[in-house]
């Protein structure tokens, strides 16, 4: 405890926790990742906050996305690169509660399952009205719920075709300039020697 205390006394904190994801190997997106890290950690917290990543394939969305998941608790942290159509209402009903939800690729989202976790992300809340069986077998009408809140992020390659999600998520840009481009050349060849 009293080292963890240290750490959050420190003068410039945000500046110190960037520094470190740097060297967990995020090179340059000095912004975008301190963006992403506090966007993940909000999980924990009554408001939460949603992160949506373009850029261009190969562009380092999932490597960024990664290591900031990664920095959060594991057993707090979903991961999921693809979703039917049905799953997130069929989850227990507080599977999902001050989770960190990871889309690897959103594109990949059916339209139910994106409906879904919009609903997550704004009203906190899945309700469902299903067929369910009582002891005897019987099938009546009844209700499946599924909790939140969750803090999200997700990547893709195609943001404008979003708009549901605009008003949801931050949508945060990769860098792919040449400069960005030199940066990763440069710390992929400082690793390699």
């Amino acid at each position: 405890q009293a080292k963890c205390i240290g750490f959050l006394n420190k003068p410039r904190l945000l500046q110190h926790i960037n520094d470190l994801i740097g060297k967990c190997g995020v090179v340059g997106e000095e912004n975008n990742r301190i963006f992403l890290f506090v966007i993940a950690s909000s999980y924990k917290m009554k408001n939460t906050l949603h992160a949506l990543i373009q850029g261009s394939s190969g562009s380092g969305k999932t490597r960024l996305l990664k290591i900031i998941s990664e920095l959060m608790t594991t057993e707090d942290v979903k991961k999921y690169n693809r979703v039917t159509d049905s799953s997130f209402y069929n989850q227990d009903e507080y599977f999902f509660v001050n989770k960190l939800v990871c889309f690897e690729d959103y594109d990949g989202l059916k339209e139910d399952a994106q409906l879904a976790v919009r609903e997550l992300q704004s009203n906190e809340i899945l309700i469902s009205s299903t067929s369910v069986k009582d002891e005897s077998g019987k099938i009546a009408g009844g209700e499946k719920i599924v909790r939140g809140p969750i803090a999200s992020m997700g990547w893709t390659t195609k943001g404008e075709i979003y708009e549901d999600n605009i008003s949801r998520c931050f949508v945060i840009a990769i860098d792919e300039s040449k400069g960005q481009t030199k940066r990763v050349i440069h710390y992929q060849n400082h690793v390699a020697s």
